[in-house]
């Protein structure tokens, strides 16, 4: 067949349009019998060829899948149909941008062509090319304006490009086209609580509310529109209005503490939010009343909620707060909640509060064991109160009381209780838990593993104690005794393939920071890189909800999950991959692997001709009984897996052929390979001094000194002080005072410039910044004395001496600075094996466990 003639006769045009039904429909077989029936008769047909290929892709035959699409391509480069199933092809290996540019060449051969329009714009949303995405959405609704899909989606194109005004008059516009009716139905109500949310992020909240309060009769959410209503009304400082819908969220659901943080705030109270590390400025007499008298009255309404009970212990101070306190927790001690210093941790952010929660428990442990009774109580006694108590009330105050003095620091304290209450019930898996964590706060990673695989092996059908062990092993580094216990919840004790595949990520973390602090680099990619596969898959995992999202008219979880997917490399858990994978990557430049030819040639070294041959015959036999192993279980994987896939169907698990990342830590170039998550980190944690630091080490040992000029400036304005900024910018001027006169005249003016900017004092140059860094910093804690007795070394080598007492003759280091300690103890064990000697001696007498 010509390519100037592609048209089939009337037979097999139906033929092709059976393979595309086939297709449709997964019958692939029956796809392909049907486009070998063609292809006898019209072997150069392009479309035939096309959809021939994209059968077999869909029947993991890549290669041949290709070959015909590009066949076919050739043959007819004029078919749309050609083009379209080109870019399909790219889009199911996720190449998007090559899909995009099939699907623009398909469209300028049917520009009409709707099916390849909705394609392309699925991909623009999924490369967030948002200006794409909006114009192709705006052709599909000229094409077809009946269509609700058009509207919404083109609603959502101009929302994301943060034409809000446009979004809102498109939404109006279709609600012009819909038929009044008194039925409700569920798109409708998301429709308009979409419109609301749009209007809201505009900053237009007086029209928000109003629309929602128009809204109202026809939503169907009653909950989600009520909630936004009492957070619109505050904004608008409505201050009673807003009141009063939070009373109705709370008499909803009183469990709900963000309903109480909204209620609290109309009563001039803000609670602290989760995770914040300062204690809200405590409230005034009578806002303290009013608030005390509120929660009073919902709790005779909601006896049996524990939010009602727990949050006046935020705003309550003083002798009110310790009768509340008293009150609160005697039911927890009686039925033995191991919860509670959880519960209450948020109080600690006070040093009154607890302070006066240390007084409490002690008294009533001192009772209790005394009396078997709790201390008089500060309350209206209830009848439970002046009874004789449970026994096991001792127990749990010894538990809470363990949790907190480790809190403190007060290590001996929490041990103590630890024993007592192991003494009192030895059974107590809580306790070993505890033990753990005591010990690990206390810098004895080995014993708190030992402590916590005490307590898995007391109860081994309990999945969260075998997470907790495999944790706290990966900290001691022990990665043996961490994989045979994390197998025990894998599939088939495959732990490896499991682990990946249910994106298992805290373990690859761990594991892969362990790795790196053993100096195992390649081990350490292996599972780091696991990790940033995972968040790739996450971000590819979003394409489905394009067209679905809209079709369900779920418009506001796909707004939200658009922006959750644009920050997803913001995540903490992938801040920390990507930290462990730049690290490796600098020490594998630092200490660059030997090749195979290097380290057989070492091998042979200094050996006579007579240990050369037989060391060379060695390795013959080795590689010559390897090659036949590898060949003998080849043949029986294939085997077995014939036979197993035969009856079930499944796929056997692939054989990972570098389980030890070798050949990931096999780079030329390490430090480029560093790049890309590098300039991630810049981008989507900025705001984190560690992103800047890791930078500089990167850049200054490319040489680069622009770039290390941008990171450590970032640094120095997060965090002046830290060690690590202290590290960055010594190693930066004296990076500037050693190549400036191999440096362009352009790059010395800004560098001198920028310098003089930001840091006036290093005009003295990195030994003015190093000696202006100790006299302020090094009183702060062993890690800022470290760094300052690094970068004197660093600059001068003369200044030995000087840097090795700052260690061994400064402060001694705090309990809490057991990392700090170690690390210290390495640099001088490099540079003063006799002061790494005297400081581990003070180190000893400080870290008793």
């Amino acid at each position: 067949m010509p390519p100037s003639d592609q048209t089939l006769p009337q037979k097999e045009a139906a033929t092709f349009k059976l393979i595309l039904k086939c297709y449709e429909t997964k019958q692939h077989k029956k796809a392909l019998k049907a486009a070998d029936s063609i292809l006898r008769k019209f072997p150069e047909h392009g479309e035939t060829l096309a959809m021939k290929g994209l059968t077999l892709n869909s029947l993991e035959k890549k290669k041949e899948a290709y070959e015909f699409v590009r066949q076919g391509l050739k043959f007819n480069m004029k078919s749309h149909v050609c083009w379209h199933v080109y870019g399909l092809l790219f889009r199911s290996d996720r190449e998007y941008k090559q899909a995009i540019n099939c699907y623009v060449q398909a469209l300028k051969r049917d520009e009409d062509n709707g099916q390849i329009l909705r394609d392309l714009s699925l991909l623009q949303v999924q490369t967030r090319d948002l200006k794409g995405f909006r114009e192709s959405r705006r052709t599909l609704l000229s094409a077809n304006a009946k269509n609700r899909n058009n509207w919404i989606s083109f609603a959502v194109a101009n929302h994301l490009c943060g034409d809000l005004d446009n979004s809102t008059k498109v939404l109006e516009a279709y609600e012009g086209t819909l038929e009044k009716t008194q039925k409700l139905e569920y798109e409708h109500s998301e429709m308009l609580m979409y419109k609301m949310e749009v209007l809201r992020e505009a900053g237009l909240i007086a029209d928000a509310l109003a629309h929602l309060e128009k809204s109202e009769p026809m939503v169907l959410d009653k909950l989600s529109l009520r909630e936004n209503k009492a957070s619109l009304l505050l904004e608008l400082n409505q201050v009673e209005k807003s009141q009063e819908v939070y009373e109705s969220l709370v008499a909803t659901n009183s469990e709900n503490w963000m309903y109480h943080r909204g209620l609290l705030k109309c009563m001039g109270y803000a609670l602290p939010e989760p995770g914040s590390t300062t204690a809200t400025p405590a409230a005034s007499d009578t806002v303290e009343a009013a608030l005390a008298a509120k929660y009073d009255a919902l709790l005779a309404k909601h006896p049996r909620s524990s939010a009602v009970k727990r949050i006046p212990l935020e705003f309550k101070t003083g002798d009110r707060f310790v009768s509340h306190l008293d009150e609160y927790i005697r039911p927890w001690i009686r039925k033995g909640i191991p919860s509670l210093f959880n519960d209450l941790k948020s109080l600690y952010l006070s040093a009154d509060k607890a302070t006066a929660i240390q007084a409490l428990f002690e008294k009533h442990l001192a009772s209790l064991t005394a009396n078997q009774t709790f201390a008089t109580p500060t309350y209206t006694p209830t009848a439970e109160d002046g009874s004789t108590e449970n026994p096991c009330s001792v127990l749990w105050i010894l538990y809470f009381l363990a949790q907190h003095y480790d809190w403190l620091g007060e290590t001996d304290k929490a041990l103590e209780c630890l024993d007592r209450a192991s003494v009192h019930t030895p059974t107590i898996i809580d306790l070993y838990l505890v033990q753990g964590r005591v010990y690990k706060h206390a810098g004895a990673l080995t014993r708190a593993s030992d402590c916590c695989e005490e307590g898995r092996r007391m109860d081994l059908a309990d999945r969260y104690l075998n997470t907790v062990s495999v944790r706290f092993a990966l900290r001691a580094d022990r990665l043996k005794l961490a994989e045979s216990v994390v197998s025990l919840f894998t599939k088939d004790g495959d732990n490896a393939n499991n682990l990946f595949d249910m994106q298992c990520m805290w373990f690859e973390i761990k594991y892969g920071h362990s790795c790196l602090r053993q100096g195992l680099w390649g081990k350490a990619l292996k599972k780091l890189m696991a990790v940033d596969k995972h968040f790739t898959d996450i971000l590819d995992d979003q394409f489905d909800f394009h067209s679905y999202c809209v079709r369900k008219m779920t418009i506001r979880a796909y707004v939200s999950l658009l922006r959750a997917e644009d920050e997803i490399y913001g995540h903490r858990l992938y801040i920390k991959a990507a930290a462990g994978i730049i690290q490796a990557y600098i020490n594998l430049h630092d200490k660059p692997r030997l090749t195979k030819e290097q380290e057989e040639a070492a091998e042979l070294a200094g050996l006579s001709e007579s240990e050369k041959k037989k060391v060379l015959s060695k390795r013959k036999r080795a590689a010559a009984r390897a090659a036949t192993e590898a060949a003998t279980k080849e043949a029986e994987d294939k085997s077995s897996e014939k036979k197993a896939g035969s009856k079930t169907g499944h796929k056997k698990n692939t054989v990972d052929a570098d389980p030890d990342g070798e050949e990931l830590a096999k780079v030329e170039n390490p430090l480029d390979c560093s790049l890309k998550f590098v300039e991630r980190l810049q981008r989507f944690a900025p705001k984190r001094s560690q992103t800047h630091h890791l930078a500089c080490e990167v850049w200054t040992r490319k040489g680069k000194v622009l770039r290390v000029l941008q990171s450590v400036k970032k640094a120095v304005a997060l965090d002046p002080t830290h060690p690590d900024t202290h590290r960055c910018l010594v190693k930066f001027l004296h990076l500037v005072e050693t190549s400036r006169a191999t440096l362009a005249p352009a790059v010395q003016a800004v560098v001198d410039a920028e310098v003089a900017e930001f840091l006036p004092l290093a005009k003295g140059g990195a030994a003015a910044v190093s000696a202006q860094f100790l006299d302020a910093c090094a009183s702060i804690s062993l890690a800022h004395r470290l760094a300052g007795a690094e970068m004197q070394v660093h600059l001068s080598a003369a200044q030995r001496p000087a840097a090795v007492a700052l260690l061994t003759q400064g402060p001694a280091p705090s309990l809490k600075q057991r990392a700090d300690a170690i690390r210290a103890h390495t640099w001088l064990s490099s540079v003063d094996p006799d002061g790494a000697s005297q400081f581990g001696q003070r180190c000893r007498a400080i870290f008793k466990h």
